[in-house]
This record gives structure tokens, C-alpha cells and sequence, in this order.
């Protein structure tokens, strides 16, 4: 059957919005929901994202998203939807000038409409293919299903005109219109989505779900949400059980109606399970480092790494019954939403729950470094990781590197100011405070200690170690080296800081990876499964450097890198490294 083409259109009397402009803000985002701009690049959107003009919004399998629009109005898209912003014009100082152009391309969509056609219902309208649809002031839903177009009205009206017919869709009335052109009009079915608002006539209607006390609204809210064309109409898209209009109210305090996460309590901080019932809460300023290998099914095996800083929207609960403080739980939410770059611009919420017994967790080690206690280990068996509410696939384990005592901003300032030109971080051959080097079948391996084998083109010394400038504040050069055992023979990894696109080696900013940044990495795997005809494998990734002591002793590290190899193999490593400081450069 040939699928319908519906188009959301809101008309524009006076000119259309640039795609510069910022039309919208993203209230709420579950799952992996993207912005495609005019020009085809990609944005990852998550809550407080900004939304332009001309944006194309695409929801994942398991999306959903919520939308502010400048006018007022409000837009939920459930999985899988595409919904493109044609055209959009708003001026609060002149409402009645506000006109815009929407298409729905696939997937469901629920919308309150805003200011704009409050005071000329023309300047917004619906269009599809067979029918054009005009408001009332209105809270309704559109999805596309196996047999053509359906809408439903749960407030106001809908005026729905086709070549042949024209009807109006009152609140809990369904139309169809099937590909064949034929129109059915019936009970609403609730099918656009889970998001139902409170009706004043429900609020102490004899026939309605009963509900308790803080799930009622009061009368001036009550007033308010029957008045569904005010742009006072606050009430916002909520998530409920319920499956039609008539469903109990809900309160217009609801977390998720101002894109809370609702895994957050309605605190002041957030909080990360305890799966063996002893953990304790990381205080403000500890920071864990992380790797590991996730199996994705779209885009194959990739390392992930980064670093959480306990504050106010992350969490890290800690186990010290055993060898030091052993990470149990992470909850983390990105502090800067709108940024797609690094292996955590995905997380709103990202959460790590460990196993029940910390046996389960192998490499565990703990050290006292310049006042810092620092611990490490990796999980291999009984945890979860879900990103966005969705549980990922793990080949191998979960390593973790945890400090209370990073570094202050004081101490900081006070070596800038004592110390001049580059001092190293190192590993040393033979130390025990790292987790191995993992690699995509699960094999570990060992890093190659600073100053052993030979020195690269482009570096200064051999093996595992970082140069920092402490008169620019600069990472100067990253090595890391690693064999592993595949298997069919070793993998020799070598990874540097990334270089520009003019092959000059990147040096990254000290604050911009401290607590919780990270730094590009690239180099390549040669050996074992990755070489394939004399050609070695491509890799790049990221990594965290944290320092920690009162005189920044040592730097808490977690590293990862992913690559194709000729024969089109998934290659990755990861893993987390305590550096010393080694003092000046020689």
C-alpha cells in the first residue's frame, strides 16, 4: 500500500524563520533521537537541546521527545516519527503575525497548540494528502498506520475538509482516512500516544477515575486546561497509563512534563543503586573513570570511555567492605545536552549497576597517592549498562579507575604557578595499578612501560606516558602502547592525540579535559588479526586524564579506541591506567 504523505502546515503571513533561528527547545528525550539540519548534518537531541527551523526531527526505535515551541504549543513524537519544521515564524510582541509550516513524515505525533492561529485560525492548518485540518484550539494526535492516516481530538476541535466532505473531529472522536480516499469517523482510540492532559470536567467528574489528592488539580488549574486555547494552557504533554481522553487526571507538577529525567528524584541530587547493599554515596568532586566494549547492532563493536564528576546530576555509590573503594552503581546524565561529540553525549541518563558480590570483580586494586586514595577494577560478570533506558551489550568487562581526591582548583594554581615547561605522567613497566588492555574478543593483554621499545616518528620518548606543559596548560603528546594476544598472534596498539586535518598533532587544553573532559586519540593496531596483507588497522577513540594529590601526583585514566581492520573486522581496546608523575621532561 502506498503510504500517505501528512503534512502539519501552520502558514506565514509575513516572511519565514531562517534555519539560524531558534524556534523550539527539547523538553524531554528518551532514547536516540536526532536533528537533521538543512544542510544534512546531524545533531544529537537531548533535554534543552535548541531545535531551528528547517530541522528535520528523527526519533529512534525507542524514542520519544518532547517540544517547546516559542508560541507556547507543544509537540511529543513517539518512536520512530520524522518530523520536519518546513517554516516557523513567531514575535511575541505580535502574536497575530505568528504563522509556520510542519510536516509529519512518519510515526505519531501528539500536539497543544500555542498562540499561533489563536487570533486568525487560517495561519494554522493541517494538511494531507486528502484532507486539510484546521484548529479550534486544540490538543490532538496524528499517526500513520497500516491502513492510512488516523487523528483524534482530545481537547477543543478539529475542522478535517477533503475534496469530497468536511467534518469536524470534537474532543474524544477519531477520523481515518484510509488510502483508498474513504473517511470514518468514530470514538477515539487514545492510539497516538500515552499522553493524555487533565480535563476540568474530569477533575471531580462523579464518572471519573478516582484520584488521589496529589494527583488532583486545582479549580484555577482545572479552568486553565479547559481552556485549551489560552496560551495559558501550561498543562503539558504527561505520560499515563491511561489509553483514551477520558483517563484520570494527571498533575501539572508531573516530572516529565518539564523534561525531567524521571529517574531523577525531585531532589537536589540524583542517586546510583547499591547492589550489594553496602554501598555508600561518593561525595561531590569524586570522579570514576570508565571503558568498555559495546556490541552495538547498527554499528558493530565500539570502545567507550569517559569519566563521571559526582555532582548534582550524576552518582556514584561505592562498596569499601573489600580492597578500597569498589564502584557499584553510576548514574549519569550529561551536563551539556547539546553536545554530540565523545562517548557520553548520549547519556541522558547512562546507568551502571554492578553485580551483587564484588568477586565478580577481578584486577582490584587500591593505592594512597599524595594524600589521593585511588581504586580500579573490572567488572566481568552480573552488571548492566543502559544508555537512554536501553540495555547495552558488553564483549568483556567494565573497568573502573575511582578517586575522592582529585586535584582542587587551588592546588592547581599554585603548581601553575610554581612549576615551568613539560612534566610527564608514565607507566611503568611492571606496575599493577592499571585494568589490562582489552581488546573485542575478550583477551587482555599488558601496556608497554615508559621508556621501553622503540620511539615512534613524532614522539619524544617510547612507550606509556603523557607530556603536559604547565606554562600553556597543554596536554602536548599522549602515547599508549599495548600488546595483546588475539589469538592468531599479538596486537601491538599505538595511540597518540588525534591530529587536525592538516596532520598537525592536536594539543589539548589541561582545563578542557580536566573533571570529566576527554582527548581525541588515533594510531593503529598492527599484528594478529590486524594486519591483513601488509596493511594494518585504523583507530581512534578517546581518553580521560584526571589528576589527583595535593601536588597533582598522578592522573586517574581511562582509554578506548575502535577501528575497522582490512578485512572489515571489529577492532577494538580499552581500558584504565593510574600515571605518575615522572617530574620535568628530561
Amino acid at each position: 500500500m502506498r503510504s500517505l504523505l501528512f503534512t502539519l502546515v501552520l502558514l506565514l503571513c509575513s516572511g519565514t524563520a531562517s534555519a539560524a533561528d531558534v524556534v523550539a527547545s527539547v523538553i524531554l528525550s528518551f532514547g536516540e533521537n536526532i536533528a537533521v539540519a538543512a544542510d544534512g548534518s546531524e545533531r544529537v537531541l537531548k533535554r534543552q537541546s535548541e531545535v531551528y527551523a528547517n530541522d528535520l526531527l528523527k526519533t529512534g526505535s525507542e524514542g520519544r521527545l518532547q517540544l517547546r515551541f516559542s508560541d507556547g504549543s507543544r509537540f511529543a513524537l513517539k518512536p520512530e516519527s520524522e518530523f520536519r519544521i518546513a517554516e516557523y515564524r513567531f514575535e511575541q510582541q505580535q502574536p497575530e503575525e505568528g504563522k509556520a509550516i510542519f510536516q509529519l513524515l512518519k510515526g505519531s505525533m501528539r500536539t497543544i497548540s500555542g498562540q499561533i492561529g489563536k487570533p486568525n485560525k487560517e495561519n494554522y492548518r493541517l494538511e494531507t494528502t486528502v484532507a486539510t485540518i484546521g484548529i479550534r484550539g486544540t490538543h490532538y494526535g496524528v499517526e500513520y498506520t497500516d491502513d492510512g492516516i488516523y487523528c483524534e481530538t482530545i481537547d477543543g476541535a478539529i475542522d478535517v475538509a477533503t475534496p469530497k466532505k468536511s467534518i469536524v473531529v470534537a474532543a474524544g472522536e477519531g477520523a481515518w482516512w484510509g488510502s483508498e480516499g474513504r473517511v470514518r469517523q468514530g470514538k477515539a482510540t487514545g492510539q497516538t500516544g500515552d499522553y493524555v492532559l487533565p480535563k476540568s470536567d474530569e477533575v471531580n467528574h462523579p464518572n471519573s477515575a478516582e484520584t488521589s489528592p496529589e494527583n488532583k488539580i486545582d479549580a484555577d488549574e482545572a479552568e486553565q486546561a479547559n481552556e485549551v486555547s489560552s496560551d495559558e494552557a501550561q498543562d503539558d504533554l504527561v505520560e499515563s497509563g491511561a489509553a483514551s481522553a477520558s483517563a484520570s487526571t494527571i498533575p501539572a507538577s508531573d516530572a516529565e512534563i518539564e523534561g525531567v529525567d524521571t529517574d531523577i528524584p525531585q531532589t537536589n541530587k540524583v542517586e546510583a543503586s547499591d547492589p550489594t547493599g553496602n554501598g555508600s554515596v561518593a561525595p561531590d568532586g569524586a570522579l570514576v573513570a570508565v571503558a568498555f566494549t559495546n556490541n552495538d547492532k547498527a554499528k558493530g563493536l565500539l570502545a567507550g570511555s569517559g569519566s563521571v564528576l559526582v555532582g548534582s546530576t550524576s552518582a556514584v555509590t561505592v562498596d569499601s567492605t573489600g580492597t578500597g573503594d569498589q564502584v557499584t552503581g553510576i548514574h549519569y546524565i550529561d551536563s551539556q545536552p547539546n553536545t554530540a561529540t565523545g562517548s557520553k553525549a548520549a547519556c541522558s541518563p547512562c546507568v551502571f549497576t554492578g553485580g551483587t558480590d564484588t568477586s565478580l570483580i577481578s584486577e582490584v586494586g587500591n593505592l594512597a597517592l599524595g594524600g589521593a586514595n585511588i581504586t580500579w577494577g573490572r567488572w566481568n560478570a552480573g552488571f548492566t549498562l543502559t544508555e537512554n533506558r536501553k540495555d547495552q551489550t558488553l564483549v568483556g568487562g567494565y573497568h573502573f579507575m575511582y578517586s575522592d581526591s582529585l586535584t582542587t582548583q587551588a592546588q592547581l594554581d599554585a603548581l601553575t604557578t610554581a612549576r615551568s615547561g613539560s612534566y610527564l605522567y608514565t607507566f611503568t613497566s611492571g606496575s599493577t595499578n592499571l585494568t589490562a588492555p582489552q581488546i573485542d574478543t575478550g583477551a587482555t593483554g599488558s601496556l608497554v612501560g615508559y621508556g621501553t621499545g622503540a620511539v615512534d616518528p613524532g614522539r619524544i620518548y617510547g612507550g606509556t606516558y603523557v607530556l603536559v606543559n604547565w606554562d600553556s596548560l597543554e596536554i602536548e603528546q599522549v602515547s599508549i602502547k599495548a600488546d595483546v594476544n588475539d589469538g592468531t598472534g599479538i596486537r601491538s596498539f599505538s595511540l597518540t592525540e588525534a591530529a587536525d586535518n592538516k596532520g598537525v598533532a592536536i594539543k589539548t587544553s589541561l582545563n578542557d579535559v580536566l573533571q570529566g573532559g576527554e582527548l581525541a586519540l588515533a594510531g593503529t593496531c598492527s599484528g594478529g588479526q590486524c594486519s591483513v596483507g601488509g596493511n594494518d588497522t585504523t583507530m581512534s577513540g578517546q581518553m580521560t586524564f584526571d589528576l589527583v594529590g595535593a601536588r597533582a601526583d598522578g592522573a586517574v585514566t581511562s582509554y578506548g579506541a575502535s577501528g575497522s581492520s582490512p578485512s572489515s573486522q571489529d577492532i577494538t581496546v580499552v581500558g584504565t591506567v593510574l600515571l605518575d608523575s615522572s617530574g620535568p621532561a628530561p
